[in-house]
């Protein structure tokens, strides 16, 4: 299989870098230039811009293209692709999308690199694409997402747009929410002449999203996945809550119940994590106390402050 592949970036020096390393063969500044007789489109772009792009690129786009969007949101991109798409004269589509998310390689976990030089040709090797096309999308644009995906070394798992853009609330915006309150609170703190000298690993990697996610994006990625994220929300906090009164109560017993019990789930997953097996997971052991059960612990629950306003 031989391809051309042309990079679009407005900054010149990662192109450069990108044409450098042979990530792409060349690479054009211009977008509608970029794409203009591109059979495949990928399209890998800070979600705040991803409206204005598909404005854009959709009505220059080829006849039969075929779009592959790595955005975090899939239902939005389906609606912009049906806004924006060319159609023909019986209001048929002539372009197509197909949402995609990579769960690259276990060697690239924890190293948080987006830039193009954390670039590597193994990063999706025996990795899981999520591939969540639009009801509507023709069989063929699904099969070339899945022949595409298996040149590049990976495996492909088809999941529904709704679904996806529930379990990314919790995966990618919670996370990105914690850290940027977290930094908030400190650079706030009365203690953040001395904090901002201290900050090692721990801390920086829950607030790398600040590196790489604009303040637009973001923006964005909180909105338009409110519902998703308010719940998953609501749920961290009620766990927080939990942990804050054992805190409180001096419960050691309580909280040392708790951490194991978080430590040797998190092994389990790790393991299963770097292997890529995931059958046959033990089921998560019922651990009674102030911190009720540990079953289903990230199901939504009310806060407790609620509650109490509640019975007054």
């Amino acid at each position: 299989h031989t391809f051309t592949i042309i990079g679009n970036d407005p900054k010149v020096l990662p192109m450069k870098d990108a044409k450098k390393m042979g990530a792409v063969d060349d690479f054009e500044r211009g977008v509608i230039k970029a794409i203009g007789n591109a059979n495949l489109v990928v399209i890998s772009a800070p979600y705040g811009i991803v409206g204005d792009l598909y404005e854009a690129i959709g009505p220059n786009l080829k006849p039969g293209a075929v779009v592959f969007d790595f955005s975090l949101h899939k239902q939005p991109v389906i609606e912009l692709a049906n806004a924006h798409f060319p159609r023909n004269n019986q209001g048929q589509p002539l372009a197509y999308v197909v949402g995609i998310t990579p769960v690259i390689a276990a060697s690239g976990l924890y190293k948080g690199d987006t830039g193009v030089e954390g670039a590597s040709a193994d990063l999706f090797e025996k990795a899981e694409f999520l591939v969540t096309p639009d009801a509507k999308t023709p069989s063929e644009a699904i099969d070339l997402a899945g022949d595409v995906l298996q040149l590049v070394g990976g495996k492909t798992r088809f999941m529904d747009p709704g679904e996806h853009d529930g379990l990314i609330a919790v995966t990618e915006e919670l996370p990105m929410l914690v850290g940027t309150s977290l930094f908030y609170l400190l650079q706030r703190s009365e203690g953040w002449k001395e904090l901002r000298r201290m900050v090692n690993p721990t801390l920086a990697l829950m607030l790398q999203n600040l590196r790489t996610t604009s303040a637009q994006d973001m923006q964005a990625l909180f909105t338009q996945n409110r519902a998703n994220l308010l719940r998953n929300l609501e749920a961290y906090i009620g766990l927080l809550d939990q942990i804050r009164d054992t805190l409180a109560d001096e419960n050691g017993e309580a909280l040392d119940a708790y951490l194991t019990l978080v430590q040797a789930e998190w092994e389990k997953w790790d393991v299963k994590r770097f292997s890529g097996e995931w059958d046959d997971v033990a089921q998560i052991e019922v651990l009674p106390g102030p911190l009720g059960s540990m079953t289903g612990f990230m199901q939504l629950t009310r806060r407790k402050k609620d509650k109490e306003e509640d019975e007054e």
